[in-house]
C-alpha cells in the first residue's frame, strides 16, 4: 500500500490508529481499527452510582471482545481513585465531569503497512504555540515539597509531573504522522473521539495480555542522547551505570512484580530484563520486563485492580505516592499517564495491549486551532537534584519543539584505486556509529556487498560515495578523480560566524549539508576556498570539507571537535598512529602555529595559505 492510497482510505473510513513505526524503518506497521459500533464517554458525578457504571463498563469491554468485536479506548489518570486499593472515587474530591473512561467498540479491524509519508506530502502543520505551565521557580518549590515526603519515609520514590499547554495549526492527522517522523515508537496512536483527538507518541507499554501470558514493560530513568557516537555512548553508560537511576528503576519494577503477584500464578512472576537502555530520537530510556502467567481468564476489572495506574508514573508504595501527588500537583492529570488500550480476541484467545499515556496530547477544537495538554514529569528520589530532574522533564518536550529534519541519507565518500578503498575499515565503522546514532539500520554485509559491486566495474582512481537510507538500504556512486601532482595550497580563512554546537548534523556525515554549503559559499565569496569552522568560545573545530593539523615544535595536533565538526577517517587513522595528538585548540593557536596542514581521506594533505586577517 502507498501513502497516498492509505491516506485516501484512511479520511473516508476513519477509525483509530495503533501504530509500530519502530520495528520496520521507514515503514509504519498499522492495526487499523474501523467502522464504529458504539461510542461511551464516562465522567464523574456525585450524582450517579459511578462505581457501578465503570464496573458495567468494563465488563461489556470483556462481553464484545469475546463476541467478535475490537473494544478500545482510553482510561484516565484520575480512575485510579477507583482501583487502587483503600481508595474510593467519592470521596476523591473530583469535579463534576472529570473524565474517567472513554471507549469506543470497533466491528473491523485489519493490519497494514505503508511507507512513511515525506515532509513534503505532510503539507503545511505546525505547533503554533507551547507554554510549559510550572516554570523553575514553581518547579523547585514543589520539588521541595516532594522531597520532604521522601526524607519523612512517606514514599521511596514520586513522579512529580506538570502539564504544558499547546495550540496546534493545520491538519491533525498530517501533524500526528509528521511527529511520528522524530518520535518513532512501538505504541504510536491516532484516535478520533466526537469532541477530540489522541496523538499519542508513548515508548511505553503498560502490559500486553496474549492468552494466559502477561507481560509489563515499565520505563524509568532517562538522559539526552549525545551528539558524537562517543558522547552518546557516554550518556548511555551514565544512565546504565546511575545509582538514582537504577534505584528509581528497580523499586518500580519491584512495584509491578508485587502487582503481578496478586493475578498471576504461584511462581510464574519473573525478571527478564533488567535495566535495559533503550533510545529514543532525543533521549535513553531505562526499561524494565516482568512478565507471568494469569491464574484466571482475563477480565478487566481484575488487570486493572491490580495494575492501574502504571507504577511508573506515580511511585512506590502505590497508594501514598498517589494520595502525595495530587496534593503536590494540584491539578489533573487526565489522560496523561492513564492508559490507552485496543483489545481483540485472536485464534479464540485475548490479546489486549496497553501502553501508558506519556508523550501523548488530548486536542479539542477551537476555531482553526486544536488546544490541549501535554504531560512532562520524572521520577524525584531522595537522591534527585532539581535541577536535573527539571531539564529531564522539558526534555521529553524536544520531540514536539525540535525542528523537522529534511529527508537525509548517511554518507561515506571513499577513495578507490585499482580494486583498493583506502580507509574502507574506518569509514564503515564511522558509518555505523552514524547510523546507529539516527536510528537506521546498518548491515556491514550489506555495506560490503555494494563495495563489491563497484568495485568488480571499476578501474583506476575513483571516488566513491556510499549512500544509507532509513530503510537501510545501501547505494553506490562513483566519480571519476584526478590527484594532482603538485599538492594544492588551499587559501584558507575563518568562517563568518560561529557554529551552532547543538546542531546534530554537525558531528555526523549525511546528505544533509546544508549549512557546510553555506559556509563554503560565503567563504569562496571572499577569495578562500575554505573556512575554519570555530564554536561560540573561540575553540576551532574543522573546515566545510576537510580536517585541520598544526604544528607547534615536534608536535601536531589537532582539534578536538567535541563542540562540533566532523571527526574524519584520515585524522582517526593518524590519531591511532600516534601521529597526531587531539587537543582543545582555539583561534590564537593557528596564530602561533608554525605549520598548518588540511587532510581528509579522499585528498590526503593539503598545504594551507593562511589568511590570519579573515578574523571576524
Amino acid at each position: 500500500m502507498t501513502w497516498e492510497s492509505f491516506e485516501e482510505e484512511y479520511r473516508k473510513t476513519g477509525g483509530l490508529l495503533f501504530e509500530d513505526s519502530l520495528t520496520c524503518p521507514g515503514y509504519t506497521i498499522c492495526d487499523w481499527y474501523f467502522d464504529l459500533k458504539e461510542e461511551v464517554q464516562i465522567t464523574y458525578s456525585n450524582q450517579k452510582p459511578i462505581a457501578e457504571i465503570i464496573t458495567n463498563s468494563l465488563l461489556k469491554l470483556d462481553d464484545y471482545r469475546k463476541e467478535g468485536y475490537y473494544p478500545c479506548g482510553v482510561f484516565y489518570f484520575e480512575l485510579g481513585f477507583f482501583f487502587i486499593e483503600g481508595m474510593d472515587l467519592k470521596s476523591a474530591e473530583l469535579a463534576e465531569g472529570t473524565p474517567l473512561l472513554q471507549y469506543s467498540i470497533f466491528k473491523g479491524k485489519k493490519r497494514i503497512q505503508y511507507p512513511n509519508p515525506s515532509l513534503g506530502e505532510l503539507k503545511s502543520t505546525n505547533l503554533k504555540k507551547w507554554d510549559v505551565l510550572w516554570d523553575k521557580t514553581i518547579y523547585k518549590e514543589r520539588f521541595e515539597k516532594t522531597k520532604d515526603a521522601l526524607l519523612l519515609g512517606e514514599s521511596y520514590e514520586l513522579n512529580l509531573c506538570f502539564p504544558v499547554s499547546l495550540s496546534i495549526e493545520g491538519d491533525l492527522f498530517l501533524y500526528y504522522q509528521s511527529l511520528k517522523r522524530k518520535q518513532k515508537t512501538k505504541y504510536s496512536a491516532f484516535f478520533p473521539f466526537p469532541d477530540s483527538r489522541i496523538l499519542s507518541f508513548s515508548p511505553e507499554l503498560f502490559f500486553e495480555v496474549k492468552g494466559d501470558e502477561i507481560q509489563t514493560e515499565p520505563m524509568k530513568g532517562t538522559i539526552l542522547r549525545g551528539n558524537t557516537a562517543k558522547e552518546d555512548e557516554k550518556n548511555k553508560s551514565i544512565l546504565q551505570s546511575s545509582a538514582k537511576e537504577r534505584a528509581e528503576n528497580v523499586m518500580i519494577t519491584d512495584l509491578y512484580r508485587n502487582d503481578l503477584g496478586r493475578i498471576a500464578k504461584q511462581g510464574t512472576v519473573q525478571v527478564t530484563d533488567l535495566f535495559l537502555v533503550k533510545g529514543l530520537a532525543t533521549v535513553w530510556q531505562m526499561v524494565s520486563k516482568v512478565e507471568a502467567k494469569l491464574k484466571e481468564p482475563f477480565t478487566w476489572l481484575s488487570i486493572l485492580k491490580a495494575l492501574f495506574p502504571s507504577g511508573s508514573v506515580i511511585g512506590a508504595p502505590k497508594r501514598r505516592s498517589f494520595e502525595l501527588l495530587r496534593s503536590l500537583e494540584v491539578y489533573d492529570r487526565e489522560l496523561y499517564t492513564g492508559s490507552l488500550f485496543v483489545s481483540e480476541m485472536l485464534d479464540g484467545k485475548p490479546w489486549i495491549r496497553s501502553s501508558v499515556t506519556i508523550r501523548t496530547m488530548n486536542l479539542k477544537k477551537e476555531g482553526n486551532v486544536w488546544t490541549g495538554f501535554y504531560g512532562v514529569g520524572s521520577g524525584v528520589t531522595v537522591l534527585s537534584e532539581a535541577e536535573a530532574e527539571y531539564e529531564e522533564c522539558l526534555s521529553k518536550l524536544k520531540f514536539i519543539t525540535n525542528p523537522h529534519i529534511p529527508p537525509f541519507e548517511i554518507l561515506e565518500t571513499l577513495r578507490f584505486h585499482n580494486g583498493h578503498y583506502f580507509l574502507k575499515k574506518l569509514h564503515l565503522k564511522r558509518m555505523e556509529e552514524t547510523a546507529s546514532r539516527l536510528g537506521y539500520p546498518f548491515a556491514k554485509e550489506n555495506a560490503e556487498a555494494t563495495l563489491k559491486i563497484l568495485a568488480d566495474v571499476s578501474k583506476g582512481l575513483l571516488r566513491v560515495r556510499l549512500l544509507l537510507n532509513e530503510r537501510g538500504e545501501f547505494r553506490g556512486e562513483t566519480f571519476a578523480f584526478t590527484k594532482q601532482k603538485k599538492r594544492p595550497t588551499i587559501r584558507l580563512g575563518f568562517a563568518s560566524q560561529a557554529v551552532n554546537s547543538k546542531d546534530l548534523f554537525l558531528y555526523h556525515k549525511t546528505t544533509n549539508r546544508t549549512y557546510y554549503n553555506e559556509q563554503l559559499e560565503d567563504c569562496k565569496t571572499k577569495g578562500m576556498d575554505d573556512c575554519i569552522l570555530f564554536d561560540t568560545n573561540e575553540q576551532i573545530l574543522e573546515t566545510n570539507i576537510r580536517n585541520l593539523f598544526l604544528r607547534k615544535g615536534k608536535v601536531w595536533m589537532t582539534p578536538s571537535l567535541e563542540t562540533g565538526g566532523l571527526p574524519g577517517v584520515f585524522r582517526e587513522a593518524l590519531i591511532k598512529k600516534g601521529w597526531v595528538r587531539e587537543m582543545v585548540l582555539y583561534k590564537a593557536d593557528l596564530e602561533t602555529a608554525e605549520e598548518i596542514l588540511l587532510g581528509n581521506s579522499l585528498r590526503g594533505f593539503e598545504r594551507v595559505e593562511f589568511l590570519s586577517n579573515s578574523n571576524p
